[in-house]
């Protein structure tokens, strides 16, 4: 077993109610990574990241997360939280781990200062704007320091500001050998942050190369078209 590999695909399919919305799929992340999935809407990210994440089982195929890299957590386009203050989200999240309240508190605090969300502390959380509501749904994440996160077009409806500061929370959970799997639309992000990129498409990978060669020299027609913003 090769011991960078955090997740691996075998064979993996999945149909709903409206047909197939995942061919055969065999791939492997890995460890310390940071993947971009990009597609069109609809092509079969978020499928693909729940299926990698647990959240639904595939038809047909394996899914292996490796040993060493059980822990994970994902971060919706539309986070929800719980009828509490931010701080008690936190906290709430953190009952997971062997800590004692005063501990949870201490570390749930200390995550909020590092990203500047201190002041929300006793804040409802379902009040937040948008961009601090992802925010905090990435921080809240990134407090169990999972070996994998998935982040399902985490910054759609977004503003630029808001962008960029959970684009620099990635970028800090990537330093920190998070492996981090990204789906999203948005070509300009995925330039900004990804090391690898996914090309999927009607539910079929048609894609996979490192970010200068997919932006300079995408291998199949279909990338070709998604990158030059072609209409067919």
């Amino acid at each position: 077993m090769n011991s960078e590999i955090a997740l691996s695909l075998s064979d993996v399919s999945f149909s709903h109610e409206k047909g197939k919305a995942l061919n055969e799929t065999t791939l492997d992340f890995r460890q310390g990574k940071t993947t971009v999935i990009l597609g069109p809407n609809g092509a079969g990210k978020s499928i693909l990241l729940k299926l990698c994440h647990g959240l639904i089982t595939p038809t047909s195929g394996n899914i292996i997360m490796h040993e060493g890299y059980s822990r994970s957590a994902m971060v919706f386009p539309k986070p929800i939280f719980l009828r509490r203050t931010v701080l008690q989200n936190m906290i709430y999240v953190l009952d997971t781990l062997d800590m004692d309240e005063p501990a949870k508190i201490a570390v749930a605090q200390q995550a909020l200062k590092k990203f500047a969300m201190e002041k929300f502390a006793d804040s409802p959380a379902r009040l937040l704007s948008s961009g601090e509501k992802q925010r905090l749904s990435l921080i809240r994440a990134l407090l169990l320091e999972p070996d994998i996160l998935y982040l399902d077009e985490p910054t759609a409806n977004l503003d630029p500001h808001a962008t960029r500061l959970l684009e620099n929370m990635v970028t800090e959970g990537h330093e920190n050998k998070t492996t981090i799997i990204m789906a999203t639309h948005d070509l300009m992000q995925a330039k900004r942050i990804a090391e690898r990129i996914i090309y999927i498409e009607n539910g079929s990978i048609m894609e996979i190369s490192n970010t200068v060669d997919f932006f300079n020299n995408p291998k199949t027609i279909q990338a070709k078209n998604f990158v030059e913003g072609k209409l067919y």
